[in-house]
């Protein structure tokens, strides 16, 4: 009963529909969102300069031929922690893999730990394996896959490897890959309430993750983007905006 009226609680929090502007759809909620970007600058992000700049309102990560990293780096939001919120953006990717952190923590320059909303391109033989499934990052790693709900308890014989259950599916990873645009800008919400956890992509659950994990999971933390190792990789976010719930 107590993951159901968690479910619910979440649920209740937000409509998923957006404007063809990628605002939300409701007056009464868009004077309750905080931009997170400002459209020309950086300000109140921190990163490697050489990867991340913002240019025509919205903001770019990139690695090049000649520009790597050796290790996926992150632009942090570091002022401020976020527990309960709803965050909505709209982004777009070419090349790899990336997401954003949130309820994370600094572990060294540049580099955090914690939950993640996985975004990427068409990398894995052709298909989009990892938009929208719950991760974390430098940690208990794969919780869900994109289309499960799970519950995630503590392993006290291995705490980097939690017991991991899927109580229901919100569609079959196939399925729900076909409402990601490709080359074109997609909606995502990340939902974080309570120990509950809900990405949204195009206004489609992709999964949603229970966190019961009482060594690991986090109550509040930094929001983060990843830029990852490897390949040249261009991401690109605008429209990136919170609410705190209460």
């Amino acid at each position: 009963m107590r993951i159901c009226l968690s479910l619910l609680a979440v649920c209740c929090t937000c409509s998923v529909s957006f404007a063809e502007d990628g605002k939300p759809q409701s007056n009464s909620d868009a004077v309750e969102f905080t931009p997170l970007f400002d459209g020309t600058t950086l300000d109140g992000w921190e990163g490697d300069s050489r990867f991340w700049r913002a240019e025509n309102g919205v903001l770019i990560g990139q690695t090049t031929k000649d520009v790597t990293t050796k290790k996926n780096t992150f632009l942090v939001m570091a002022k401020k922690e976020y527990g309960d919120f709803e965050l909505r953006f709209s982004y777009r990717v070419n090349g790899g893999n990336s997401g954003v952190q949130y309820r994370s923590q600094l572990v060294s320059k540049w580099v955090v730990k914690g939950l993640q909303a996985d975004f990427e391109d068409k990398i894995h033989d052709g298909k989009d394996r990892f938009s929208g499934m719950f991760f974390e990052e430098n940690g208990r790693m794969f919780l869900g896959q994109r289309g499960d709900v799970v519950v995630v308890r503590t392993n006290k014989e291995n705490s980097k490897n939690p017991h991991i259950e899927k109580i229901a599916t919100v569609g079959s990873n196939e399925a729900l890959e076909k409402h990601i645009r490709r080359d074109d800008w997609n909606d995502y919400i990340v939902i974080a309430k309570g120990n509950v956890s809900m990405h949204i992509i195009n206004g489609h659950v992709m999964s949603v993750g229970i966190d019961e994990d009482e060594q690991n999971a986090k109550k509040s933390g930094l929001i983060a983007w990843q830029l990852h190792a490897g390949p040249p990789l261009k991401i690109e976010m605008k429209n990136i905006r919170i609410r705190e719930l209460k």
